[in-house]
């Protein structure tokens, strides 16, 4: 049985075509670096608070979520190639907050951001921001972490009334 002519030409195109797109990937250099991810992260402990049964005053409604008590304070973290920036966020006790984390790191082009006490564990891409919503139910100091980069930065959760700042000069 013989093949055309034409039918030949095709055949040897698509070969050295799927043979050449075939070595593409290989030479696409698909390497992570993990010298730098750090070896332990630390722990959170669980309290006896959170161990608590439900209350009823935490029930929450469907009507609840879609009205809300109000709408969350917006706060940005930088993720620079120096750290986070700010390095320490404060926010009270039972107020909602969206966290956009921003990645500009030009060095690392890639990375997570991890707080844990939140449940939160997320990947960043350079200059794209990602949102995490948060309520602080309980105050203390909390960590958010990039791994790969090895930085850290501290969330303070306080209850209480809001300090407010003073200007510099009288």
């Amino acid at each position: 049985m013989q093949i055309t002519t034409g039918a030949k030409i095709y055949i040897k195109i698509f070969f050295v075509f799927s043979m050449f797109f075939s070595y593409l990937p290989a030479k696409a250099g698909w390497q992570i670096d993990l010298s730098r991810r750090q070896k332990s992260m630390p722990a959170t402990e669980v309290t006896d608070d959170e161990k608590e049964k439900k209350k009823p005053e935490d029930d929450v409604s469907f009507f609840d979520y879609i009205v809300g008590e109000g709408a969350a304070q917006e706060i940005v973290i930088l993720n620079t190639e120096k750290g986070f920036i700010p390095s320490t966020v404060r926010v009270k006790v039972g107020n909602r907050y969206q966290l956009h984390i921003v990645n500009i790191n030009e060095k690392e082009k890639n990375v997570s951001f991890i707080l844990d006490a939140f449940s939160e564990h997320h990947g960043t891409y350079y200059g794209k921001t990602k949102t995490v919503s948060i309520e602080p139910k309980k105050e203390g100091m909390y960590s958010y972490q990039c791994p790969e980069t090895a930085i850290e930065g501290k969330l303070i959760v306080f209850s209480g009334p809001a300090s407010v700042r003073r200007p510099a000069s009288p």
